[in-house]
């Protein structure tokens, strides 16, 4: 099979550098002096996740993008193994040369593969946060964003494990938001839209679980010290976003 391409740019502006694959669109970015933290608002909101399961084990991170989930994953989790699964050499060498990704090592994998083909894989360990951030030059909207794929994610979780997916806001949301929806059983909760226009939705599979609000919020406060993420802020939007007072059913 030849070996996709892909035309990466580059543009910096106040302390950012951000990866274009066309030069509208930003694929992702990282603060200039803060190469391992989150930095951009939907990568944030993705990181989510932690909320429900604090110390994964497993990690899996459907594109690459500016490698911001990687560095992120690699500093603040020395305890995990991260597999990121990205089809086009080109992002990987762009993150390499400008966007401060350390080199592949027993905790940080780096498959060259289409990720629907890697997780139709037999025998694929199941994994504890599974971030999808698919997105390439020639589309609006996720490269694929429909049942089977997501049923694919699901199945790629272990119990208890759970899925982030960024995705545009909007009109278009709804059709992603409907198909992760019926692949998850209805087991989702949508964190609210970005300033950019990004929303995210988290999934999860197996047994239904219910955490208190008081439990969340102890947890959010040592998540945000640990990770360096704003944890707290999360949990404010996931009660406003979708009703919760008391608990979170999930």
């Amino acid at each position: 099979m030849a070996k996709k391409r892909t035309h990466v740019y580059f543009s910096e502006s106040d302390g950012y550098r951000y990866m274009h694959f066309g030069p509208e669109w930003v694929q992702g970015g990282m603060l200039i002096n803060r190469p391992y933290n989150l930095s951009l608002e939907y990568q944030k909101a993705m990181a989510a996740v932690a909320l429900f399961v604090p110390h994964p084990q497993s990690i899996l991170q459907l594109g690459l993008g500016a490698g911001g989930f990687a560095k992120f994953c690699w500093k603040y989790l020395p305890e995990a193994k991260s597999t990121i699964v990205e089809i086009s050499e080109d992002v990987y060498m762009a993150c390499r040369m400008w966007f401060k990704l350390p080199e592949p090592d027993d905790r940080m994998e780096i498959v060259f593969e289409d990720c629907r083909k890697y997780l139709g894989r037999k025998n694929l360990q199941p994994f504890d946060w599974l971030f999808c951030d698919i997105y390439d030059e020639t589309k609006w909207g996720p490269v694929y964003d429909d049942i089977p794929f997501y049923k694919l994610c699901k199945k790629a979780l272990r119990d208890g494990g759970v899925f982030s997916v960024n995705l545009f806001g909007g009109e278009d949301f709804a059709k992603s938001h409907a198909a992760i929806e019926e692949a998850f059983d209805g087991r989702i909760i949508i964190m609210p839209e970005a300033d950019s226009g990004n929303k995210v939705v988290l999934a999860t599979k197996g047994p239904k679980r219910t955490f208190s609000i008081e439990e969340l919020q102890e947890r959010s406060a040592e998540i945000q010290k640990r990770l360096k993420i704003p944890a707290k802020q999360w949990l404010r939007g996931l009660q406003r976003e979708n009703g919760f007072t008391d608990q979170i059913v999930f």
